[in-house]
């Protein structure tokens, strides 16, 4: 009479025939693969971006200038600004040149951290950096030469990245 609710015909509903389960995971895994596609970038590592300027020291533009002296002529400092903060672990400034060739070539400032760095957004070229100390206790940055092509290698934490850079007589730099 009531067929329809008899206990084999739900049980017949309930069992997916081979076909079905197929289907089933074909459209679950295609599903699971555009997400996947959509949103790659989310499971990538973070690029670190790093950009660099030249400006006038500011430490000099507390004093009067001498006379006939032009902010031009007065001494610049390299800046190097990161994307985001970042909890820097070494900080490493090597001619582009000689790390061509050599890997382990000899860096004209170095920083490192042996626990944890405040984190920054920004430094400065040879001057500390905050919870950093040069790698060879008293170590100073080296003059940067004019017209020479510099990488500036750095780590925070897992990530590693690096920013060539060149400076020019124009840049004025301090010796």
């Amino acid at each position: 009479m009531l067929e329809y609710f008899s206990v084999t015909s739900v049980n017949s509903l309930l069992i997916m025939t081979k076909k079905n389960v197929i289907v089933l995971a074909v459209t679950f895994l295609s599903v699971i693969g555009f997400y996947l596609y959509l949103f790659k970038d989310s499971f990538r590592k973070a690029d670190i971006q790093i950009s660099h300027t030249i400006r006038l020291n500011p430490a000099y533009l507390r004093r009067p200038p001498a006379s006939g002296e032009s902010p031009e002529e007065m001494p610049h400092m390299i800046n190097f600004g990161l994307g985001r903060e970042y909890q820097l672990t070494s900080v490493r400034v090597v001619p582009e040149a000689e790390f061509e060739t050599n890997r382990f070539a000899h860096a004209v400032w170095e920083m490192v951290s042996d626990s944890n760095s405040v984190p920054i957004r920004a430094f400065a070229y040879g001057y500390k950096i905050k919870g950093m100390h040069p790698s060879v206790k008293g170590a100073k940055a080296e003059p940067l030469v004019p017209n020479v092509s510099y990488r500036l290698l750095f780590e925070a934490r897992s990530m590693k990245g690096h920013h060539d850079f060149k400076v020019t007589e124009a840049d004025n730099l301090p010796q």
